[in-house]
């Protein structure tokens, strides 16, 4: 896949982007990429992350609609991380890239503080069975940390059909962060999961939160980790 490029593109006025603010363009795909040095540079375009983006329908379906924005997807699996990298590629997206991550500390290892515009988490696995709740991804850890790389104006959005697990968000949420609207005037593809859902005539449970100014103190003093039951 070597040789691959893509022409810079342009802006709403016709006009062309200076280097520091144009998307990311790949000569050759890492088979182990990480976060480009330009998509955290000073004046890049804004960052959005999608945390656990499965096999990347949302993450691909938000590069091609907003190409003047950066979007990351952290995963897991390394097999789907590979294939929505292909998907990126053959369909030119400059600004879009997928890269392997795990856990809350996937967020301190792979960005640095106040660089993210947006996370998106939509339809972690909710682990139901309550000697299991400890493996969830929405935990204390996890919000520290979501609070340290997103920028002062950022938005934490999160997204189940669990509602036991809605309920969890909600108390963890309670203190440190504030509610925003979740309809926030852009239009969003949607997940394959949530299409499965809206198929099926059920409505998914949302909550869109902005941290407080003692949550992001908190989060930089914050040692992660995430308590197994002993």
């Amino acid at each position: 896949m070597s040789g691959w490029k893509i022409s810079p593109e342009k802006s709403p006025d016709g006009t062309g982007r200076d280097a520091m603010s144009r998307p990311f363009c790949f000569s050759q795909m890492s088979n182990d990429p990480t976060v480009p040095e330009a998509w955290l540079s000073a004046g890049a375009p804004p960052l959005e992350v999608d945390f656990g983006c499965h096999r990347g329908t949302f993450l691909l379906g938000m590069a091609g609609g907003f190409p003047l924005r950066n979007f990351l997807g952290i995963e897991r699996q390394s097999a789907r991380v590979e294939r929505c990298n292909a998907r990126i590629l053959r369909l030119g997206l400059a600004n879009a890239l997928a890269i392997r991550g795990e856990g809350p500390g996937a967020l301190g290892d792979l960005l640095p503080a106040a660089s993210v515009g947006i996370l998106h988490v939509s339809f972690p696995d909710p682990w139901p069975k309550r000697r299991h709740a400890w493996r969830r991804l929405v935990t204390g850890g996890f919000l520290a940390a979501a609070a340290r790389v997103l920028r002062p104006d950022g938005t934490l959005r999160l997204m189940t059909d669990d509602p036991d697990y809605f309920t969890g968000m909600q108390c963890l949420t309670a203190e440190g962060w504030r509610e925003v609207a979740w309809n926030d005037g852009i239009e969003r593809p949607a997940t394959a999961f949530e299409k499965t859902f809206l198929a099926l005539g059920k409505r998914p449970f949302r909550l869109a939160l902005q941290p407080l100014q003692s949550r992001r103190s908190k989060s930089r003093a914050w040692n992660l980790r995430i308590e197994q039951p002993s």
